[in-house]
């Protein structure tokens, strides 16, 4: 009886601040305050429902990796509820403060949680879109954080996409959180993430900044041996979870994606327990062939695009001395996730595929089999 008490009360609060903010708070509000039928059988569902009962997933990457994209496809459903980069805008110190972070975003305990409200309000990196839309123009509705826990205990699905930090955290917390987490490994080949990153900063990033000085990415990030150690890391936790946690973590290349993308998600989705519907067939096709798509494809955020077109656009942009360098610093990684090594020959000639059919484990575990050039 105390959840559905306190589920009515979000509603009840959340209303008369509508109706004290005006008609325009109203109508921006519509879709998150629900009718009073809808929201008593999603308070009762709140009852009866445990965190355990919502499937939840952890979108483990890194920068310029595509996992924008996988994201707007992962969260296709209205239902869902996203956290983007929390770790990243939120500074945690230490392993324990990273796992706290995760733990209160998949329960949704964002009331106890003050920088998580702030983070919803004032983050650099947006979360769900209803939640931020409102907090953004009607800051009373969010300054304790109700409103976002109550539309997170009654999504159908909660996602939240890490970037900075290692996959050793994820681990600790599949292992230690009894929720029905799942992690989804999204990698990407080390010389298509180095020239996206060289592209992002020398380039594109200045031309869609409007003006902004700041620098979206640190020096750190463009130094390659870092970013293979970070490779090299994840790539002893991968190996061990997929081993050991193949119901919990599943590998995604991102070239697979692109270029097979209904079957990628379809397998992601049965992956997590959710529904494949026409909504989220039509969200895959949208996003994968560019249709529909009010941004410019040479925008550096964009996420509709005919993906399969520049998915590697790495081999026009960088020499061949570029590759050789990056393949001699990440060789290991190359080699662990099926991409080719190329000699100068089979590079300039650009007729070999950089993919190659995934090793074990991943072969066994029911993934792709890479693909061509596309």
């Amino acid at each position: 009886m105390g959840q559905r008490r306190w589920c009515w009360a979000t509603a009840s609060r959340t209303f008369r601040l509508a109706v004290l903010l005006g008609g325009a708070a109203s109508l921006l509000l519509m879709p998150l305050l629900l009718t009073t039928s809808q929201w008593r059988r999603a308070c009762d569902g709140a009852v009866r429902r445990s965190d355990t009962d919502v499937p939840s997933a952890l979108l483990w990457t890194m920068m310029r990796s595509g996992s924008r994209l996988t994201q707007k496809l992962l969260d296709a459903e209205s239902c869902s509820f996203v956290t983007e980069e929390p770790l990243r805008s939120l500074l945690p110190e230490g392993l324990n403060a990273s796992l706290s972070i995760l733990q209160d975003l998949l329960s949704c305990r964002m009331v106890e949680r003050p920088d998580l409200t702030s983070h919803f309000i004032n983050g650099s990196h947006p979360v769900d879109h209803r939640v931020r839309t409102s907090c953004s123009d009607y800051p009373k509705l969010c300054w304790d954080g109700v409103l976002a826990e109550a539309v997170c205990r009654v999504s159908c699905f909660r996602l939240v996409r890490v970037v900075a930090q290692g996959l050793s955290v994820a681990n600790v917390l599949l292992q230690d959180y009894g929720s029905n987490a799942h992690v989804v490994h999204l990698v990407r080949d080390p010389r298509a993430m180095f020239s996206s990153r060289q592209d992002l900063v020398n380039s594109r990033y200045i031309m869609f900044a409007h003006g902004k000085k700041e620098e979206f990415m640190h020096a750190v990030d463009m130094r390659l041996p870092i970013l293979c150690q970070r490779y090299r890391d994840d790539l002893v936790m991968a190996t061990h979870l997929a081993l050991n946690s193949p119901d919990r973590y599943t590998l995604l290349r991102y070239e697979d994606l692109v270029h097979r993308p209904h079957e990628e998600v379809r397998r992601l989705y049965a992956f997590l327990g959710l529904p494949y519907t026409a909504r989220v067939d039509t969200i895959v096709g949208e996003h994968m062939l560019g249709v529909y798509s009010s941004e410019s494809e040479e925008h550096p955020f964009s996420t509709k695009k005919k993906a399969s077109g520049v998915v590697f656009a790495w081999r026009r942009r960088l020499p061949f001395s570029e590759v050789d360098r990056i393949q001699q610093e990440c060789g290991d990684v190359l080699r662990a996730y099926g991409y080719r090594h190329f000699t100068r020959r089979q590079y300039e000639e650009g007729q070999d595929s950089p993919l190659l059919p995934l090793p074990p484990p991943w072969a066994a575990s029911g993934h792709g089999h890479g693909g061509g050039d596309g």
